[in-house]
């Protein structure tokens, strides 16, 4: 593990970086789980996405999807899929790269269904805030949500890779990360300054787009909602138009063919 630098030569003039919606698998949630006290008893698949950043020196993941399918709903309780097409390497693939092509796997938490594939990703440094390495290791209710595989090895076999921000930094130019907390101590989103205006990767800041950002309602699962509320209120002041949860299926539509 060594603290994050921020080296100039990876530094790319923000007009260059695109942003990508890589759909990695899916998994069932009640309605309440989506948005507060909306919906009980209905379910719905959602995307697990993690999202592609070209344009500095080596490509940045951010987050990515789930392990195992089975491994994950056995541990958890809630259904997962991942068909061969949402698997990692034809998902890279789509964009002329291999899983030894990425640079940086940037977490925006710990939770099972974002850690998963980082192992897979030999050449990436993870990046997470310290503070939810430190949680994602000991956590409280729910612990099945901090696979302890995938942290194990963050804190054993992956440890010489994982560098570790302290708030919010600048990592390259035209990518930022802003931590929030509210979904768990350390959840931070990522801005990115595109052509097209900045991209906020929200993590799970936001769920669902037009459930939790549109109708100022958070999701059904915080730490501190004090926070949760803080982060809704600062992507609605940020944003330029281009708002990028994980777990929204319209973004796979929308920007299909990228953003910048």
């Amino acid at each position: 593990m060594t603290a994050f630098v921020f080296p100039s030569a990876i530094a790319a003039p923000a007009s260059t970086l695109t942003v990508h919606p890589l759909l990695l698998g899916e998994v069932e949630l009640d309605q309440t789980f989506l948005m507060w006290a909306s919906e009980p008893g209905t379910r719905r698949w959602i995307p697990t996405t993690a999202y592609l950043v070209l344009g500095p020196e080596a490509p940045i993941l951010v987050d990515a999807s789930f392990r195992d399918a089975t491994e994950f709903t056995a541990a958890s309780g809630v259904p997962a899929r991942r068909p061969p097409e949402q698997e990692l390497a034809p998902q890279l693939a789509r964009h002329g790269l291999e899983p030894g092509d990425v640079g940086y796997v940037l977490h925006t938490h710990l939770h099972h269904d974002h850690t998963g594939l980082a192992a897979r990703l030999p050449e990436a440094k993870l990046l997470v805030q310290r503070a939810e390495l430190q949680y994602a290791a000991a956590p409280q209710f729910p612990v099945p949500f901090f696979d302890r595989v995938d942290i194990a090895a963050l804190i054993g076999t992956l440890w010489g890779r994982v560098e570790l921000l302290d708030g919010e930094s600048e990592l390259f130019t035209g990518v930022r990360t802003v931590h929030t907390g509210g979904h768990t101590p350390g959840h931070q989103m990522v801005y990115v300054d595109t052509p097209q205006g900045r991209a906020i990767i929200t993590g799970d800041a936001v769920y669902v787009a037009d459930l939790n950002l549109a109708a100022g309602v958070p999701s059904g699962y915080w730490v501190d909602l004090p926070d949760t509320m803080a982060a809704l209120r600062r992507i609605a002041a940020d944003s330029e138009g281009i708002v990028l949860p994980m777990h929204d299926r319209m973004v796979h539509e929308r920007y299909a063919d990228g953003i910048g």
